[in-house]
């Protein structure tokens, strides 16, 4: 889940490294942490400046209670069903978290703009890269979750602000 939301910012996945190493494994331990090294070096510093936003839209994603629930629930959804009796293929499974994690993504993403002095339709799209209607859909229901309201209008547009 990290990778995705990793590659959907832009980050890439391949920055992220994850290994199970026994502490009788030393030598395995060294390998590993050349190449982690050696594959970070390839990459290139991480620009946190030009990556702010996404970052803090990827850390506000994973701290989702949404993606939480969702991903708590992975092991009964796929052996015993959703609550009518259903049970989930993997498919099925991975397509709605897929699905809650782009759109928590997004909506992160906008939150952040608002927190960096972004206020209007048009500002959020030139920070996040977003399109227009659906910046607008997602402020829709942002707004409906009491996360951000209108405060008002400059020039006949609306502005957004974080409560």
């Amino acid at each position: 889940m990290t990778r995705k939301l990793l590659d959907l910012a832009g980050i890439g996945s391949s920055r992220l490294h994850l290994e199970w190493v026994s502490s009788a494994e030393a030598q395995r331990f060294a390998q590993i942490t050349t190449a982690v090294v050696n594959a970070v070096k390839d990459l290139g510093p991480l620009d946190r400046e030009t990556l702010d936003l996404q970052l803090e839209g990827v850390q506000r994603t994973l701290d989702c209670e949404q993606i939480r629930w969702t991903v708590g629930k992975e092991k009964n959804l796929l052996a015993s069903g959703d609550v009518y009796g259903r049970k989930w293929g993997r498919e099925a499974y991975e397509a709605v978290l897929d699905s809650i994690l782009l759109t928590e993504y997004e909506k992160n993403l906008i939150y952040a703009a608002l927190n960096k002095g972004a206020g209007s339709v048009r500002d959020i799209a030139a920070k996040t890269g977003l399109d227009l209607p659906r910046i607008s859909f997602l402020l829709a229901q942002m707004e409906k979750g009491g996360q951000v309201e209108l405060k008002t209008f400059e020039d006949n547009k609306p502005q957004f602000a974080v409560i």
